[in-house]
């Protein structure tokens, strides 16, 4: 599997996550830049960098994926969100996901909340889907835990991407060792998913910033490894 396809199965899995708690704004961050690396079977074959920058009530997130290696003639996906922070969460307006090697593939998607109509435009087909409340896409879901921290022993959500929305259920627990990565040592919230393929691991004293991914898919592990942080 490419670092590519990989960069979006470790989204997808992230995409299975949302809020069910409220926290303070004030305490959200107004910019990051966030750096991963993707490991397949314990070997690094591509990068991650996030940037998250957000303005009075609007957010903007810009996420570039890269191979390294042979993988890095697959060409480069990048992702990305913008909306508003409202009600203590992140709302999306408008989400794109474009691999450079595909650009016919891309999928772009429209949130019209006034009308409750989410609007994709999948390889150049149209679709619409009903858009209910807290329906976060592919991106977004990665740092609304920043304005609404998990709490509970199980969160069910909405999530669009790019092509459809899709309904998920998390278990939530506490893990009592610390992670220890390259960015840091962090105590982590995990959330797992009902089938046991994907466990996402929150980082409680980084602002339930997502620190590592593991997904579990055709007998293969894949990693999303927090490397380093900068921002505010």
């Amino acid at each position: 599997m490419n670092s590519i396809c990989l960069h979006q199965r470790v989204v997808s899995g992230l995409a299975a996550l949302l809020f069910v708690a409220s926290a303070n704004l004030v305490a959200a961050p107004k910019q990051l830049t966030v750096k991963y690396d993707l490991l397949q079977q314990g070997v690094t074959i591509g990068s991650v960098k996030d940037q998250l920058t957000v303005t009075g009530n609007k957010y903007q997130i810009d996420s570039l994926a890269e191979g390294k290696g042979i993988y890095k003639l697959m060409g480069e996906r990048t992702l990305s969100s913008q909306g508003d922070v409202a009600q203590n969460t992140l709302r999306p307006a408008h989400f794109e996901s474009r691999q450079s090697k595909h650009p016919d593939k891309a999928l772009i998607s429209d949130f019209d909340w006034g009308k409750k109509v989410l609007n994709m435009q999948v390889k150049g087909e149209q679709e619409t889907e009903k858009l209910e409340k807290g329906t976060q896409d592919l991106l977004s879901i990665l740092y609304c835990w920043m304005w609404q921290p998990p709490k509970g022993k199980q969160v069910k959500l909405l999530i669009n991407n790019g092509k459809k929305l899709s309904p998920h259920t998390f278990v939530v627990s506490e893990e009592k060792t610390p992670l220890e990565t390259e960015a840091g040592t962090f105590n982590v919230i995990k959330l797992e998913d009902s089938e046991g393929e994907k466990t996402l691991y929150l980082a409680r004293d980084k602002g339930y910033l997502p620190v590592k991914l593991v997904v579990q898919d055709d007998g293969k592990r894949m990693e999303q490894v927090i490397t380093s942080i900068t921002g505010q």
